[in-house]
């Protein structure tokens, strides 16, 4: 299985889609269509979590965070980790428990740190909507709740040929 993971909080490198053996090249996972860099997709995801958290009447705005990005990051690599069957051997789930939770005890700037989120990457404003009416109590308090005020958007691309379609994952922390 092969991961790509993904820095959210920077540009991808220099723009040098043709040239495998550079930084910022295309790389197994990506599409060499998409003219967008990872950081204007994450600044897409935090601009679409701000404009419905405003239309459900919370004008506190989220914003990027350095910290966040790297527990959004392992939050999304543990995911991926748990989707292609990493844990199989772990029946019960305690050893995927363990580790989320040790992820989940982490704090940003003395605040809990949540991850919401799913498995499709860079969620539009209309999946974010959904979010605030059908999603999980985490979801709607990420949409609803105004003490929740950092995020970090963390991009893990899925290489594994088998499931990369299904799995092109992605989570979203919050902190309270």
């Amino acid at each position: 299985m092969a991961l790509l993971l993904l820095a959210a909080c920077g540009p991808s490198g220099p723009s040098a889609p043709d040239a495998p053996d550079k930084p910022g090249s295309s790389e197994t996972g990506k599409d060499p269509t998409d003219k967008k860099t990872e950081a204007q997709k994450v600044a897409a995801v935090v601009e679409a979590l701000n404009t419905v958290r405003k239309n459900n009447g919370n004008n506190t705005p989220l914003t990027m965070d350095a910290d966040a990005y790297v527990m959004a990051e392992k939050m999304a690599k543990l995911q991926l980790y748990w989707l292609l069957g990493q844990y199989s051997n772990d029946p019960n789930g305690e050893r995927y428990t363990k580790d989320w939770n040790d992820i989940s005890k982490l704090t940003v700037k003395d605040k809990k740190l949540v991850g919401v989120g799913g498995y499709a990457a860079y969620p539009t404003e209309t999946k974010i909507r959904d979010w605030a009416e059908k999603g999980s109590t985490l979801k709607k308090a990420l949409v609803r709740d105004d003490s929740a005020t950092l995020v970090g958007v963390g991009v893990v691309h899925n290489t594994d040929l088998a499931t990369k379609d299904r799995y092109p994952i992605m989570v979203v922390v919050m902190t309270y």
